[in-house]
This record gives structure tokens, sequence and C-alpha cells, in this order.
């Protein structure tokens, strides 16, 4: 394919993903109202950002989008990306037999450490909450991962919903992205690299000439990767740069991991590109909250000061209200004229559908922690049942986004690892291994297989003692629970060590057991103790 054909691709592929976002854009621009009124809401790429600040022509009256928001962010990231936890790990591929497993797992464990580490050691968590907040809530979210240089930490940044453009490939999953940013010429060559940036001064040395002398302008660049269907030997995606409408450079990525736009949803659909995230699920919720907040302060505003009404001939200047402190003069005889026109009924209907719409928000946002509904507080089981409740809820939209965000994220930084050969790409007779990220879940279900196991051994351990001891293999049992649940501190004796320990432990156990009196091995004469 030449590179005028490539060029043509790519133009043609970000005008279908601006129609696919065109669909979307007043509800994205509605959630920031709620949610980040000081963000940026022309959200899409096609213009670059004003650079004054938007100011709406309807006043928010309620900060619960704020709140909602922020303690999604924080309950997604806590369950599936805990900072402190090994949130993620390689398991044994579809192809991968347990021999071939068996050699490679210990350098798996290994090298799964280091990824968390490189993680710790990136500014991966701190830009997570920026991508995050508040486009996770509505149901997309972009970040970038790239190690601009060997000798750096490996670097993320945020892709928000104005800069990203996004289309369905043919299963169903994100394919076509790109990334488009207006950014100052100052920066340009910072952002495309050195390689690029020569690429740029050779074909489009008028461009080039425009950045370089007037750095406060701003220019538009365009990064984008699809999917290469065709190719089966491998993940294969086409990667280009654009300047304006001007194609300057194009690469073919291989392998999983390699391309450093990540793009995730929570609740994805089969129709569209963009996640339905619980805030525009909650958009009407949120309209009536932010009315019933105008409407209760106004009830309150009247009950403070009430509307009167007065006799036209009695005083002047009034109608503005009444200060507090100040003596007006009153005409004899119409002292009483001076009275409310009427009394406000309560608040009471107002404030509970409010609590009412708060609570059906709470529960959108897998945020209504387990509370006490009556008067008896409720019991440990029920209690854990209610947190399971809400863990199995907050499951289901949850397990697609796993695989778009934190398994994708795992996947970028071990492929990066394994550029820069922090650790090895592992081969068992020259061939590649074939490996999966396995995600929390999948380790809670082996915890309980755990639990079974021991509830068996507890079992056929009273019921046929002799038999269980005999037939089961202790040692190899004890090492595929500890695998299980992930324990690697126990270490366990050499051979010659578990014979001499059985040993003296038999004569221990001998010794205890003999009558008092009887000579040991020996001759001596054991005495039992008094």
């Amino acid at each position: 394919m030449d590179e005028t054909t490539l060029e043509q691709q790519g133009i043609r592929r970000l005008k279908a993903c601006r129609v696919q976002k065109a669909n979307w854009v007043i509800d994205f621009r509605e959630c920031y109202f709620f949610t980040a009124p000081h963000r940026m809401r022309n959200v899409t790429s096609e213009t670059k950002q004003p650079k004054t600040h938007l100011h709406d022509e309807v006043e928010l009256n309620t900060d619960l989008g704020f709140d909602l928001a922020q303690e999604f962010v924080t309950e997604v990231v806590n369950t599936y990306m805990p900072e402190g936890q090994p949130w993620c790990e390689r398991g044994p591929g579809m192809f991968l037999s347990d021999d071939a497993w068996q050699k490679v797992s210990d350098d798996v464990r290994k090298g799964d450490q280091k990824i968390f580490s490189a993680m710790k050691a990136s500014n991966l968590y701190p830009e997570l909450t920026k991508s995050f907040y508040p486009d996770l809530a509505i149901g997309t979210v972009g970040l970038w991962i790239e190690q601009p240089h060997p000798s750096q930490p490996i670097t993320c940044w945020a892709i928000p919903l104005r800069e990203l453009e996004c289309n369905l490939g043919p299963y169903g999953e994100i394919d076509d992205r790109f990334a488009i940013r207006y950014t100052r010429n100052g920066y340009v060559r910072e952002i495309v690299g050195e390689d690029i940036w020569a690429k740029i001064e050779a074909t489009l040395p008028e461009t080039a000439k425009v950045v370089t002398e007037k750095p406060n302008e701003d220019t538009e660049v365009r990064f984008g990767f699809w999917r290469l269907w065709q190719k089966f030997d491998d993940e294969w995606w086409q990667h280009v740069v654009y300047v304006g409408d001007k194609l300057v450079h194009d690469v073919e990525l291989k392998g999983c991991g390699c391309c450093p736009l990540n793009v995730g949803r929570w609740n994805p659909s089969a129709d569209w590109p963009w996640g339905l995230g619980p805030l525009i699920q909650g958009l009407p919720s949120l309209r009536q909250i932010d009315e019933l907040e105008a409407m209760l302060i106004e009830n309150v505003e009247k009950h403070v000061a009430p509307p009167i009404g007065f006799p036209d001939d009695s005083f002047a200047a009034v109608e503005q209200g009444l200060e507090s402190g100040m003596a007006y003069p009153i005409r004899p005889g119409t002292e009483g004229a001076i009275k409310p026109i009427y009394n406000p009924g309560p608040p009471d209907a107002g404030v509970y559908q409010y609590e009412q719409k708060e609570h059906r928000l709470r529960r959108l946002f897998f945020i209504d922690f387990p509370k006490q509904t009556g008067d008896t507080p409720p019991t440990l089981g029920q209690w854990l049942d209610e947190i399971a409740r809400a863990q199995r809820r907050i499951g289901t939209p949850g397990l697609p986004f796993w695989r778009e965000v934190p398994a994708k994220i795992f996947l970028r930084f071990q492929y990066l690892l394994e550029k820069n050969k922090t650790i090895p790409e592992l081969k068992v007779d020259g061939v590649g291994v074939s490996l999966q990220p396995r995600n929390p879940a999948q380790a809670a279900a082996e915890q309980q297989e755990v639990g079974m196991a021991v509830k068996a051994i507890q079992i056929l351990g009273g019921a046929f003692p002799e038999e269980f001891k005999v037939q089961i293999d202790g040692k190899a049992t004890m090492e595929a629970i500890l695998q299980k649940m992930r324990v690697t501190m126990l270490k366990f004796r050499a051979p010659e060590e578990v014979q001499q320990a059985v040993a003296q432990i038999s004569q221990l156990v001998a010794g205890r057991q003999r009558p008092q009196g009887q000579e040991a091995p020996g001759g001596a004469a054991v005495s039992s103790p008094q």
C-alpha cells in the first residue's frame, strides 16, 4: 500500500470515528456540566479549544455530581487496580502445556514483580486519576503509555474525551483510535520525537519553519492506530502520524501490548464505541436533583424572608424588602396591614424526593455502601452478604473494563520491559510462550477452591485418618494450596532435613509413650515426669 493510499485511509477512518462521536457530544457536555464545569467542554477534536473559560447560561445548583464521580473512580481503582497490591498476574495460555508452564512459572512470577515495580516508578497512578475523572463515570477513558528513552521511566498521560476518537472493530472491540492534539509549536518536536521531526523537516519544510519560528501558536498533530487483521502470526497495528492532513510517519507495530494508546470502556454495548457509564445513565436524576435543589433553596428563602403586603399610602420604598434593625414610619390605623401574603408549605416532600434520587444515584455509581436500615445492627454474616452483593454488581459491567484497561495496561508495561530487556521474553525450546493476564476475580475463585480443599481435608482426614495419610501426598498438596493462595514466603526444607526432623520427632514420640522405668535404646531408664 503506497503512502498516498495510507494517508487517505487514515483520514477516512478518522472521519468515521468523528461521525460516531457526534451522536454523544450533547451527553458528554452535560456530564461535564454536572461533574467538571471548569473542564473544556468542546469535546470534538475538529477545532482547537478556546482560550477563555466557558460560562454557562444555566446555573448549577448541586454539587452531588462531583461527589459521585470522585467516589466512583476511587471505588473502581481500589477494586481493580489497588496501588499497593499486585492486581494482575500472568497465567498459562490456552495452548501452553503443563510441562512448559512449569519451566517458566518462576520466571513469570519474577517478571510480574518487576512489572509492578515499573508501574510504581512511573506516573501511572497519578495519571489514572486525571484520565478517569470524570471520563470513566461517563463511560470511556484514554491513556497513553510510552517510554521516551530506555534510560527514562515509563511515562503515562491522560487522553481526554476532546482529544480521543475511536470506532468499533469487526469483533465489537475498540479498533480504530486516534489522539488529536492541538499543541503549542514549542512542544511539537518533543511530542512527535526526533525521528518523526526529521521526517517533518524533510517532507514539510514550510510546516517545520512555522513551528520553529512561531512557538506560541498551535499545530494539530494526529496519532492514529488500527489493527491489521489480515496478519495472523501475531498482534499487528498500523501506526500513523499526521501534521494537519499530511501524513508524516507510518510504521507497523508487532506484539501484544505494542499499541501505546489504550482506550477502555465501562459498561460497553455492541452498537457504539463509547461506554454507557453511570454518569450518562444518571443524567435524568441529576437534572431532577438540580431542580429540586433550586426549589429547596427558594423554599428556605421564603421561610426566612417571606413576601409581604403593605398599604401603598402608609410608607414608601419597601418594595425590595425590610432590613433588620431599621425603623419605618407607619400611618396610624394601618399598623396591621403589613403582613405576609401567604405561608409557604413545608419542604418535606421535596427533601424526601431528593433523598430518594440521591440513593438511586449512589446505587447506580456502585457506592451505596451497606447501611443499617433498622434499630437492630446487622449480623456479621448479613454485613458480608451485603458487601459480596455489591461486589457482584460492580463485577458485571466491570469485566469488560478490566479486559480493556487494567489488563491492557499490564500488557503494555510487559511489552515495554521486554523491549528494553528488563524482563526476558519467555521461550521454551526456542518457541515463545503464550501467556494471558488474570484478574482478581479469578484469584478469588481460586481462593474458594482452596476453601473447598481445606474442607475436604477436614472431612476425609476425620473419617478415614489412616487411609487419608497413606493416599494423599502431603508435600504436593501443601505446594498446590500455597500456589493457589499466592503465598511465596513459606519455604520447604530439603529432603534430608525433612528425614532428620521426622526421625527426631519419632524418637520424642516414642520416649513419651514408653512406660515408666523401661529402658530406652542405649540402656538408660526413662522416667515419666511427675
